[in-house]
């Protein structure tokens, strides 16, 4: 059953005497457990209720589809029982918000928000549920076919059958896309040609698969050893990728591997064009950031306008990571606006350890720490607007107000540096 939180007033269903606190059992004949089943099940017209309350247990049919002013309780998240060796999790800071810390191994929360799953304890009874809903596409972490691999990444000490359950999942219907954490001298080389290799034998319900490096914190006391992704790996890596992707361009017409920006960082190497990354399908990997950033800040170029009328100046904060990619393509064309004044800082981790170099995972004490005190009221801060969420709090729990009493400037969120022309 799920507990409804709130019944709209005048509502279909508050006419009915539905109440706020009522435990809705069935929908239809069907046993509803969370959000997902209630809004499934609740598209068919009429609806025959059962629900649970003060005054027992009774049925209701109300004569129209929809929620008809029913809201019930949000997704329990149902919490990772894996011990992998690279879970970023693990590496967290202590004292940070209790949200940091959960782990999630959510088949829900990967059809809602794209979040990756291992399909390690996946039951039967949730497959079923999965096909008969329709809940694709789904994110897996697969990291390795190999199962001595896989269990060693996973922590885990028996095998998953995770061959099975893809089968199962894509032969009836589910389109997923796979990632591949990779560790250096555990599943990277051969084992990750083979991964590659048996996954694409699942396309096209399997879609694509991402290779990303393994993040690797300060705060790994007592957790295995696993070697950092460097310069020499990465090129490997990109290698088979690449080769992999010349095959199946002639079989399939399109790529189906893709590797992270930051190997291409590691290596050295440009990015690729636009057209390889296809519909940035693994874009919430990290794959394709830095090449979607180039191009929408190409497509922008043409609104830099020459000059602004006050003199303004103004610090652009980012990443190791993307440091680079500003210092070569966007500070000079904004070094050319007359009365403008262009700083770009590199934040370096403090919060996580300097090999963590995306701007996402900045505090607010890193930037404060890279940018010090402003030197007048006037000056701009203006830092990617992927170092907040949703609550628009920083992993350390400050704010942008925060930002301001410490630092003294205007601090402005930006996703496009061309934004900085709409700000002053």
């Amino acid at each position: 059953m799920v507990k409804i939180t709130h019944v709209e007033k005048g509502s279909a269903a508050d006419r009915s005497g539905i109440k706020k606190g009522d435990n809705l059992i069935t929908v239809n004949g069907n046993i509803i457990d969370d959000a997902i089943d209630f809004n499934y099940y609740c598209a068919d017209d009429p609806l025959n209720l059962i629900l649970n309350g003060k005054m027992g247990t009774c049925q209701i049919t109300l004569d129209a589809g929809g929620s008809n002013g029913i809201e019930v309780e949000g997704l329990k998240i149902r919490h990772c029982g894996n011990k992998c060796i690279f879970c970023f999790i693990d590496q967290n800071p202590k004292g940070m918000r209790k949200t940091i810390y959960v782990k999630d191994e959510d088949y829900r929360y990967s059809f809602l928000y794209g979040n990756y799953f291992t399909l390690t304890n996946i039951s039967q009874k949730d497959m079923n549920k999965i096909v008969s809903m329709k809940l694709s596409p789904l994110y897996i972490s697969v990291h390795a076919i190999n199962n001595e691999a896989r269990k060693k990444l996973l922590g885990i000490k028996k095998d998953d059958e995770l061959l099975q359950k893809i089968k199962y999942l894509t032969d009836n219907g589910i389109e997923l896309h796979a990632q591949v954490v990779l560790c250096p001298e555990i599943n990277d080389g051969r084992l990750l040609k083979e991964t590659i290799e048996t996954l694409r034998k699942f396309y096209p319900k399997i879609r694509s698969v991402a290779v990303v490096p393994v993040g690797l914190t300060k705060h790994r006391n007592n957790l295995p050893e696993i070697k950092p992704v460097e310069k020499k790996c990465a090129l490997e890596t990109l290698k088979i990728i690449s080769e992999f992707n010349k095959k199946y361009n002639k079989e399939i017409g399109t790529n189906f591997v893709f590797g992270a920006d930051e190997f291409y960082i590691k290596a050295k190497l440009e990015f690729p064009d636009e057209d390889y990354y296809g519909d940035y399908l693994q874009y919430e990997n990290g794959v394709g950031m830095a090449r979607d950033f180039i191009e929408r800040f190409n497509e922008t170029i043409k609104y830099i306008p020459k000059r602004i009328r006050k003199r303004t100046a103004i610090i652009l904060v980012t990443g190791e990571l993307f440091f680079p990619i500003m210092a070569k393509m966007v500070v000079p064309l904004l070094n050319n606006v007359k009365n403008l004044d262009i700083s770009l800082i590199k934040a370096r981790n403090t919060l996580f350890g300097n090999s963590v170099t995306v701007a996402g995972l900045l505090g607010g004490n890193d930037i404060i720490n890279a940018v010090g005190v402003a030197k007048s009221s006037n000056e701009i801060l203006m830092i990617p607007s992927t170092c907040l969420n949703y609550d628009g709090k920083f992993l350390d729990d400050l704010t942008i107000e925060d930002l301001i009493k410490k630092t003294g400037f205007r601090v402005i969120l930006i996703e496009n540096p061309v934004e900085i022309f709409e700000n002053i």
